[in-house]
């Protein structure tokens, strides 16, 4: 059963944003099955079989260098 995961991500303006997130989401958490990233309205929603903690995604948006803002769904 897939999870699904919607987050807000403030700082995010354009595609090379989106892009940036998502490689450091990739990079930090192995076995993300989705991730669809919407810029312009600061959300990020991740798919995945496993739990992944709120922390881990934290970290991963912070490290590209925008805000996490907390869990929207």
């Amino acid at each position: 059963m897939s999870l699904v995961t919607t987050y807000a991500v403030e700082g995010m303006t354009c595609g090379g944003c989106a892009k940036r997130v998502r490689t450091a989401l990739d990079d930090a958490i192995p076995g993300l099955d989705g991730i669809d990233i919407d810029p312009k309205a600061g959300r990020v929603q991740i798919t995945t079989d496993v739990p992944v903690s709120e922390e881990a995604i934290q970290a991963a948006v912070e490290k590209s260098g925008y805000r996490f803002a907390g869990v929207l769904s």
